[in-house]
């Protein structure tokens, strides 16, 4: 017997995907924030879907399924209302191939700088497969650079900003956490040049453009609404650290 035809997907499977490849629009949908009719026509024009009525009806059905999914789970939402939101600017990206000697060499250079750090901030190494990753202060760029032969340089990215997720020790135990972050962050169209996880820490990089834009996003997670200073270096106040509070570079 010859292999059966493929199925060809639905109007309703058709409908189904365009709003789950558009995340704020099912986000929408689910808060009935969407006007089917025009949600229809516009699915219909970008997939070249021939029956309206189908596509709107595809979309209502959708929308009940969505009002009826549980939110978010308890201990999601526990470890979200926990958590805060520190700001730094002026942070470097310096990227390097691996290499024994040169990790030693920069642990050195760590462990002298270290009481200064504890008042200036930032200086952390993340260890992958290929290459090692540092954020640190702006200005001790050249500090690092002089200890690291060219060769072993492959990248370096200057005047950007990070922010740092502090959550409770719950957040170990607690699954969709970063995926979380990492949604609403795609769902405004916000790119992430880098992001660590580290024990009760999630840490994303942005360059500086984008660091408000993130710091909205991510802080709506924790029912703020307030945004960081445009310039986190001109901010002369540290003010203790709050939920929803950035606190300056």
């Amino acid at each position: 017997m010859g292999a059966s035809r493929a199925r060809l997907p639905s109007t309703a499977d058709e409908t189904r995907a365009y709003i789950d490849e558009h995340p704020s629009i099912r986000d929408a949908l689910r808060d009935d924030l969407v006007n089917f009719a025009f949600l229809a026509r516009k699915i219909q024009a970008e997939r070249g879907i021939r029956n309206g009525e189908a596509v709107e009806m595809a979309c209502r059905r959708y929308h009940q399924e969505l009002r009826t999914e549980l939110g978010r789970p308890p201990g999601l939402v526990r470890v979200l209302s926990h958590s805060r939101l520190e700001v730094r600017s002026r942070v470097a990206l310096l990227r390097i191939r691996e290499d024994a000697g040169i990790l030693d060499r920069l642990y050195q250079i760590g462990r002298g700088l270290l009481p200064s750090l504890r008042r200036r901030g930032m200086f952390q190494m993340y260890q992958g497969t290929r290459a090692l990753t540092i954020l640190c202060e702006d200005d001790l760029l050249a500090t690092l650079l002089e200890a690291i032969p060219a060769r072993a340089v492959l990248g370096v990215e200057r005047g950007l900003a990070s922010v740092a997720l502090r959550s409770d020790s719950e957040v170990e135990e607690t699954p969709g956490v970063i995926a979380t972050f990492a949604e609403a962050l795609y769902s405004q169209g916000i790119n992430c040049m880098e992001t660590v996880s580290v024990y009760t820490d999630s840490i994303f990089v942005f360059r500086e453009e984008a660091v408000i834009p993130g710091y909205a996003a991510l802080s709506h997670l924790l029912g703020s609404t307030e945004e960081p200073p445009a310039s986190a270096s001109k901010t002369k106040r540290r003010p203790k650290s709050r939920p929803g509070t950035p606190k300056s570079g």
